[in-house]
């Protein structure tokens, strides 16, 4: 963090909070110095804090409020405060704004802290990625005809908790026939019938670090059109996994799958961007996109999933969780990207 001119740092998000103390809650503050973290946390959460976190050299002080936020500004001499305007309410910003603190946004620091893993978190992510395969592949031998997409998230939600994952890290998107072409499709009612596309966009959490992953595959024999436009995408997704480089800007990243899906007649069905970060939030910094001025670095962690939809007909999408190593992207995945087809109880490449 750019310790040059804040000296004290508050965090109030609860994902933000677990990142900088490992310590799940739905409520308390963390108090950031120069070589020193404070847990501020209310008595339903005291106890067990004070055990997992003063080992690490957490303190942990029982409180609500601001009380104890003023006395670390105190005795930090500290001018101004930094907080991130975008985990903040306009109602804790008047709040600490009456205390007389004069507030800076400290977003960019916070972000860029957060978007170097670990090798812990690395692990997690691993660990998180694993599962979330295991699962799908564990998932996908149930599928039959009349089976809902509620039904079939269901289903692989579950595998994820006895596979060893705490909880989804997002809302499951289970999504098919033309229900696919909506790229975050509300997982519903609509049952599985022959000759169909079948998209799922999932992914769970481990040590509380999340996964990410899309796989399209065809229910059925795929008519030609849905064999070019597939091909399309696993070309694009290979371009960017194979082009992206440490230093790059999110846009450039972009722009290897961008502009393939643009020379192949489908630059305007691919309408989101080609990745996010990942870490403990679906969805954080960098972001490559055609907006994405952050510059990629080893060790950050984000998505690279192009797609194309196609209103009325269909929509894929291929997502696999990348990590930065050695100035490149590195897969988490191993289920193969290539178009399948569900024939004879499995998942079958396509011929």
């Amino acid at each position: 963090m750019n310790y040059s001119e804040i000296k004290l740092y508050l965090i109030t998000d609860e994902k933000q909070r677990f990142y900088f103390t490992g310590f799940a809650s739905s409520a308390g503050d963390v108090l950031l110095m120069r070589g020193r973290k404070v847990f501020v946390v209310d008595s339903r959460y005291y106890y067990a804090a004070a055990q997992q976190l003063k080992p690490k050299g957490i303190k942990v002080v029982c409180g609500t409020g601001y009380d104890v936020l003023k006395e670390y500004v105190a005795k930090s001499d500290a001018e101004v405060v930094g907080i991130d305007f975008s985990k903040t309410t306009i109602k804790e910003f008047d709040e600490l704004k009456a205390l007389g603190l004069e507030l800076v946004d400290a977003q960019e620091d916070i972000q860029k802290q957060m978007s170097i893993k670990s090798a812990k978190e690395l692990e997690n992510i691993a660990a998180a990625c694993a599962i979330a395969e295991k699962s799908f592949r564990e998932t996908v031998k149930e599928l039959k005809s009349g089976i809902s997409e509620n039904e079939v998230a269901a289903l692989l939600e579950y595998r994820f908790r006895m596979n060893g994952a705490s909880d989804k890290s997002f809302n499951t998107i289970v999504a098919f026939g033309e229900n696919s072409a909506v790229p975050h499709h509300e997982t519903g009612d609509a049952r599985l019938k022959k000759n169909m596309p079948v998209l799922m966009d999932f992914g769970c959490l481990y040590n509380g670090y999340c996964s990410d992953m899309t796989r399209t595959f065809y229910y059925g024999i795929p008519p030609r059109e849905f064999v070019r436009a597939y091909d399309a995408v696993y070309r694009a997704h290979i371009a960017a996994f194979e082009n992206i480089r440490a230093g790059q800007s999110g846009v450039r990243a972009d722009s290897f799958a961008r502009e393939l899906l643009s020379d192949e007649g489908y630059g305007d069905y691919f309408t989101h961007s080609l990745g996010h970060g990942i870490g403990v939030n679906i969805h954080e910094y960098p972001v490559l996109s055609p907006k994405g001025r952050n510059l990629l670095k080893d060790g950050m962690v984000f998505s690279i999933e192009p797609g194309v939809y196609i209103e009325g007909k269909f929509g894929i999408r291929i997502e696999d969780t990348v990590v930065m190593k050695g100035g490149q992207p590195q897969t988490f995945m191993k289920e193969p990207k290539e178009l399948c087809v569900w024939v004879d109880g499995k998942l079958k490449k396509y011929k």
